[in-house]
């Protein structure tokens, strides 16, 4: 027997909008606004900080313990891990150098005088983040005319050598051997916990700017200067210091601060929470 299936009646209108206007619901809508908002607010974040601090990128994660105050983490000083801010520096005046600040009083910044630079260092082929000690403008014959100078009692210069007493927080006596930069301009520079852990030296002065330990071999001069370190995100960094060989460098408070993260991160990716339209539709079936 030959049967002939045929389809419902349609009149016109009800044939074009089932034609033409199918009917589509998207998934993933809410996922994707979610995604759109995340980005959204990255954007604007470093943008902002962009505008903010003149530079790009905008701050520089710190893979090296040169800076710390000591072996283990210490809130407020620059710990390996952690995320600097990096603000552009107009000129060499804006930058206060630890013999400046000491002399006014201020500013502190990581728990010292002075601020904190990050500059292209041309001896090693990369960016290092240390203290701006104090900067040469000048000579006179072999003796530095230093900028800012007042002459104060903790400071000495005896030919083209510098001493400054009672420095950093090991309190130690530093002297900077400038015999081989005669000529130069610039900034001395120097890492907080290289000064409290060098042995370099004889007498009562410890020789540890970058300038006599090794890690440079000219005066910081202003086209060098990338920025000077302003904000501070501690431990978020060191997911990236992992990958490298400095992670020994890392505090271990740190380590432990960035597992605790990692975790708690995938606990909320991870944990059933109820969407808006799963909450209406219980409120729906109560009724």
């Amino acid at each position: 027997m030959l049967v002939k299936f045929f389809p419902p009646q349609l009149n016109s209108k009800s044939f074009n909008r089932h034609l033409f206007k199918p009917k589509v619901t998207f998934k993933y809508k809410s996922e994707v606004v979610s995604a759109i908002t995340i980005v959204a607010v990255i954007v604007i974040i470093f943008s902002s900080l962009f505008f903010y601090t003149g530079n790009w990128p905008p701050a520089v994660i710190v893979e090296s313990s040169s800076m710390q105050h000591g072996n283990n983490f210490v809130f407020g000083v620059i710990n390996t891990g952690d995320i600097v801010g990096v603000k552009k520096a107009q000129s060499f005046t804006s930058i206060q150098t630890y013999l400046v600040a000491r002399e006014h009083g201020s500013p502190t910044t990581y728990g010292e005088y002075g601020n904190v630079i990050i500059y292209k260092n041309y001896e090693l082929g990369e960016l290092v983040i240390h203290r701006a000690m104090f900067y040469v403008m000048g000579w006179n014959g072999t003796t530095p005319i230093i900028y800012g100078n007042t002459h104060p009692s903790w400071l000495l210069i005896q030919g083209s050598d510098v001493y400054i007493s009672n420095v950093g927080y090991s309190h130690k006596n530093l002297e900077v051997q400038l015999q081989n930069y005669i000529g130069q301009t610039g900034f001395i520079t120097m890492g907080d916990h290289n000064f409290a852990t060098s042995t370099y030296g004889s007498g009562k002065y410890t020789i540890a700017a970058d300038q006599n330990y090794g890690i440079d071999n000219t005066l910081v001069n202003e086209t060098q200067v990338f920025g000077y370190a302003v904000g501070y995100l501690p431990i978020l960094g060191v997911l990236k210091v992992w990958g490298t060989s400095d992670r020994v460098y890392i505090p271990e408070l740190s380590n432990l601060a960035m597992i605790v993260i990692i975790i708690a991160v995938i606990a909320i990716a991870i944990a059933p929470f109820p969407s808006v339209r799963t909450g209406k539709k219980q409120d729906k079936n109560r009724r």
